[in-house]
């Protein structure tokens, strides 16, 4: 096999280690996205019931109930203007489509190769990186925390 030809199974390799990376933080990001969705959705709901139930139970409403609804309105208005739910979905699909290019980039260095002329397997690793490039310019960034603890994890696998 010539130089040339292993020269673009370790690129074939760098696309598969890097969207691999990039795939485990959009799915730790969109993760924490859910989990901040779900808090921003039920204390408000939660508060409110509560500030409601006073209100009809209590003849005389206390101040901390007042701050109740305070809380509840701050609640409701991050989450309107945070979208937890939009991000949670953004990064679940870049997630989804970083691993499919992780295991395009895998089954092409592993597989693939032999099946390929020097020339289409060139175009072919071509093709992948710039799938992988067009991914990184239509997905959300990943936040550098997502990244290292991605990283640990990865590490941990291995």
């Amino acid at each position: 096999m010539s130089n040339n030809m292993e020269d673009l199974k370790n690129e074939c390799r760098t696309i598969e280690d890097n969207a691999r990376h990039t795939a485990e933080a959009h799915h730790i990001i969109a993760s924490w996205s859910k989990r901040k969705a779900f808090w921003l959705e039920i204390t408000p709901a939660i508060s409110a019931a509560l500030f409601v139930s006073l209100l009809v139970v209590g003849e005389q409403v206390p101040e901390w109930v007042g701050w109740i609804a305070v809380v509840s309105a701050i609640f409701s208005a991050t989450n309107s203007v945070m979208s937890p739910h939009k991000s949670y979905y953004e990064n679940l699909n870049a997630a989804k489509s970083f691993t499919v290019v992780k295991n395009k980039a895998h089954m092409l260095a592993s597989s693939l190769a032999g099946c390929y002329t020097e020339k289409e397997f060139c175009e072919a690793v071509k093709a992948l990186a710039e799938t992988y490039n067009q991914l990184i310019l239509v997905t959300p960034p990943t936040e550098e925390w997502a990244y290292k603890k991605a990283k640990e994890k990865l590490l941990d696998k291995s």
